[in-house]
């Protein structure tokens, strides 16, 4: 558990406490809330202590049962975060998996964390990364699949492309990146039989 494990970073948490001391009580480890404070600045050492910054649950949680009444509560965590990096009181922020489907039965639109940080950040233009073995940039974002290769267009396909390169090199350091861009289409279009996306759309803008 993360109290437990002594990181060279200084880590706040965003969550209800009450609902972090119920849980690590019900699977027996033990933790101990510290109260978030603006001048907090230490490395988190792991002695099983955590600093959180409190923001209640809009009804108790029960463990593995979602609750479309806190779903506002999701939202207000994933703002405290982002505004803080706004702020620079954060330097960066870590988000959990959140239900899609339980915040828009609440009433919230809502497709994922990429379009509501955009937004909150009054972002235009989003380019995912995945990053592991390989960094691997997505030229949409939560569509569903029918409705992919209209939203790929020569210029947000370009435009992803130069954020991808810009970044690459001035927040990863590599001076000059490779970027190699998949085919839309099955073995990508086989020269307009499977498709013409990559005739038409993708080759011109490489």
């Amino acid at each position: 558990m993360l109290a437990h494990k002594a990181l060279k970073a200084d880590i706040v948490v965003i969550a209800d406490c009450d609902m972090l001391a119920a849980r690590a009580a019900q699977i027996g480890v033990p933790v101990k809330i510290l109260p978030f404070q603006e001048d907090h600045t230490h490395q988190h050492s792991g002695d099983g202590s955590l600093t959180v910054l409190h923001h209640p649950l809009g009804v108790p949680a029960i463990a593995g049962k979602l609750d479309v009444q806190n779903s506002r509560y999701v939202l207000q965590t994933l703002t405290a975060a982002a505004q803080g990096c706004i702020d620079g009181k954060f330097d960066a922020m870590v988000t959990a998996p959140v239900h899609k489907g339980v915040i828009n039965d609440a009433g919230i639109t809502f497709s994922g964390h990429t379009e509501f940080l955009a937004e909150l950040t009054d972002t235009e233009q989003v380019v995912m990364m995945l990053v592991g073995g390989m960094r691997v940039a997505l030229a949409t974002t939560h569509l569903p699949l029918k409705d992919v290769p209209a939203a790929i267009t020569q210029g947000s396909l370009e435009t992803t492309i130069r954020i991808l390169h810009h970044d690459l090199v001035s927040k990863f350091g590599i001076t000059a990146p490779r970027i190699l861009v998949a085919g839309l289409n099955p073995h990508a279009g086989e020269d307009g039989y499977l498709g013409r996306e990559e005739i038409e759309t993708i080759n011109p803008v490489l």
